[in-house]
């Protein structure tokens, strides 16, 4: 994220260094394959293998629930707009607003988990090596 198309999306007096500060102290994740697609898609991606990790969601939920953010947007992107981000960006799971039937008011797009993941490996359900969209080697089936 380049630092002056950054600036033009936070609120809250939240400067660039501390946005960045806060976004490199979080493990990323996407809530939808179609997402993930999308990135591996992207000009600058689309040609390089990735090792993409498949995660059993309630699991990982289950141990570290206090620890996990929601997201509605790709917080590490500000193109083709900066779209506004700030000190609500990232909600826990009780604060995500919700419709009376429970489901999101906004998409979810980033599962955000604050500093690591240590037990990773418990929550793996599948590694797929991949270029683009096509799957090139199942490395955990």
């Amino acid at each position: 994220m380049a630092p002056d198309r950054l600036a033009k999306g936070l609120q809250d007096g939240i400067t660039t260094e501390e946005w960045y500060a806060l976004i490199n102290g979080k493990v990323f994740m996407w809530a939808q394959e179609r997402r993930l697609f999308g990135l591996l898609g992207a000009r600058h991606y689309r040609a390089l293998e990735h090792d993409v990790l498949t995660i059993n969601s309630a699991s990982l939920l289950e141990e570290h629930v206090d620890s996990v953010w929601l997201c509605p947007m790709n917080s590490g992107n500000t193109f083709p707009i900066p779209h506004r981000r700030g000190k609500d960006t990232f909600r826990r799971l009780s604060d995500y607003p919700a419709r009376s039937n429970g489901r999101p008011e906004k998409e979810v797009v980033e599962v955000v988990v604050d500093y690591s993941i240590p037990d990773i490996s418990d929550h793996v359900i599948a590694v797929r090596r991949m270029r683009g969209d096509v799957v090139l080697q199942e490395l955990i089936p």
